[in-house]
Order: structure tokens, then C-alpha cells, then sequence
């Protein structure tokens, strides 16, 4: 069973699903919302304003140019909150995108659906119903590519929000 892929497609999705799906996912805990959100342009763009921030921060202190690391640390000051406040507006975007909202309920039933496939694995692993595990081991695994596609889906919605 290849459960690592999944459950690293399962914290990128965090940011997006609500606490009550993540109430219904026993043991599952969503995570990481630079997966996701990192897939639109505009964060892009400040997470390399910011990088380049840092990157010329770390030059001017090895060369020893102790006048420009005042201007660096205002640089990335400034990208940061500029940073922080494109996630807030792409958060409050994505709230209301009706393409976003039908991509993440889709996420979160294939969520719920491998719950129920790995449950009823487990049941006939301990049942020692040797031809219902294959089957069951057929159904996870295609949940899971169902899953990694629609988490590909939500990826590119996300990244064509505009705010």
C-alpha cells in the first residue's frame, strides 16, 4: 500500500477543507497550505520577491556590507507583508470561488471515501477474507488516484483566482 503519497496530498489540502471535514477524518490531519496556495501566480511572484529579499540579505552580510543590511531587512519586511497580505486576500477570494468550493468538497469526499476503503480493508485484513482484501486494495488505490487528481483540479483552480 503506498499511504506516504497520500497522506502528503492529504496535508497539502489543509487550508482547504473545513474543521468539520477534518472532524469526520479520524486520525486524519490536512496540514500545509503552501502546496496549495503557492500554485497561484501572485503568491509566486511575492514567495520570489521575498527569497530574493533574503538572498541579497545573506550576500551583503558574507561581503560585509554592513550599510545595505538595513535596506535588505526593510526589503523583506516589505515583501513579507506584502506576502502575508496576498494570502489573506487569495484566503477571502478562495471563501467565495464557486470553482474552488466544488474542487474542495470533491477532495474532501475522495478523503472520505479512502477512510471508508482503508476501514473496510482493515475489517477483512483481520477477517482474513483474502479475496475481499484485493478487491478492497483496488478500490484504495483507485480512490487515491481519484484523489491526486482532483487535488491536481483543485491546484489550478486555486491557481486561476484572481483577487
Amino acid at each position: 500500500m503506498k499511504i506516504a503519497p497520500i497522506c502528503a496530498a492529504l496535508t497539502a489540502a489543509a487550508m482547504f477543507v473545513s474543521p468539520l471535514a477534518l472532524a469526520q477524518h479520524p486520525g486524519g490531519h490536512f496540514g500545509d497550505i503552501r502546496a496549495l496556495v503557492s500554485s497561484n501566480p501572485v503568491i509566486e511572484a511575492d514567495q520570489t520577491a521575498l527569497d530574493n529579499a533574503f538572498k541579497q540579505l545573506r550576500t551583503d552580510a558574507r561581503s560585509g556590507n554592513t550599510a545595505a543590511i538595513a535596506g535588505d531587512e526593510a526589503a523583506i519586511m516589505t515583501a513579507l507583508a506584502k506576502l502575508q497580505q496576498d494570502r489573506a486576500s487569495l484566503r477571502a477570494a478562495v471563501q467565495s470561488d464557486t470553482a474552488v468550493q466544488a474542487a474542495r468538497a470533491a477532495v474532501e469526499t475522495d478523503a472520505m471515501a479512502i477512510e471508508r476503503d482503508r476501514t473496510q480493508l482493515r475489517a477483512d485484513e483481520i477477517a482474513g477474507n483474502r479475496g475481499a482484501i484485493a478487491t478492497d486494495e483496488q478500490t484504495l488505490n483507485g480512490d487515491e488516484n481519484k484523489l491526486r487528481a482532483d487535488l491536481r483540479a483543485l491546484r489550478t483552480v486555486i491557481g486561476g483566482v484572481t483577487f
